[in-house]
């Protein structure tokens, strides 16, 4: 107990580090493929820790003291304790979309509801508590008749976030799921044999970046360089070969 408590204190210690050429940034767990690559290019030392975002603020709220934060979802920083955490800017990044999909072998041009009402069909969601994408998906799910039916007889598999949820599809645990648009172009298109439902399921999720600390900070400067490179055109062709879209207008 006593060396997992040890390993437990380093790593946090090491994530926590205010070495002053440093930064250290939690991300949502969808972001990993384009980050990685911004990471490659920005070619200075930043560390990643990649998580559902309600887990990642979840993190933040019991002491994790990250340099910068990437989540998903608009409303997603109100859950930040702002008594204990501050935070300089709250900026809008990209945005991505919510879509259904579904292994083509169960037909062609199934709606959400068409779905749901086929047992056959292994369906599945990120973690409504963990993730914004299973919130979101949640929300929808409730609008239709028979996706409520199988959510209440528990008949939906729940994964920990976006990154989980298209582990399971890919490893052939799921048929179907509500997925992000840019999850299906980079991990699912090419294999499996899944299909984009032409069902409008009409959701788009807008990612923030949210530089913490103080105005007084020694790591301001680089922390905001680390920000206006995520905003430069060579992270901005990143963000669009994973399907994502950068926006302009502030939060």
């Amino acid at each position: 107990i006593f060396l997992s408590f040890l390993i437990f204190s380093l790593f946090i210690g090491c994530f926590n580090s205010n070495h002053k050429n440093e930064i250290n940034i939690f991300a949502a767990a969808s972001l990993s493929g384009p980050l990685d690559k911004i990471k490659e290019g920005y070619k200075k030392s930043i560390n990643i820790d990649y998580d559902g975002s309600f887990s990642l603020i979840n993190k933040i709220n019991l002491g994790a003291n990250p340099d910068i934060v990437i989540i998903a979802g608009d409303r997603s920083v109100d859950l930040l304790d702002q008594n204990l955490n501050n935070l300089i800017s709250t900026k809008r990044l990209i945005k991505n979309e919510l879509v259904l999909i579904y292994k083509d072998k169960f037909g062609d041009s199934l709606s959400l509801n068409e779905v749901c009402a086929n047992n056959r069909i292994a369906f599945g969601v990120a973690d409504p508590l963990l993730a914004p994408l299973g919130k979101q998906s949640n929300l929808i799910l409730k609008k239709h008749e028979n996706c409520k039916k199988i959510l209440e007889d528990q008949n939906v598999l729940i994964s920990s976030n976006a990154m989980t949820l298209i582990s399971a599809l890919s490893y052939g645990h799921l048929d179907g799921a509500i997925v992000y648009k840019s999850d299906y172009m980079n991990s699912i298109y090419n294999s499996n044999s899944f299909k984009i439902s032409g069902d409008n399921l009409d959701k788009t999720i807008y990612y923030l970046v949210l530089i913490m600390g103080s105005m007084e900070d020694d790591k301001l400067y680089n922390k905001q360089d680390f920000v206006d490179y995520l905003f430069s055109n060579d992270s901005k062709k990143l963000f669009n070969e994973f399907g994502f879209e950068m926006v302009n207008d502030d939060f």
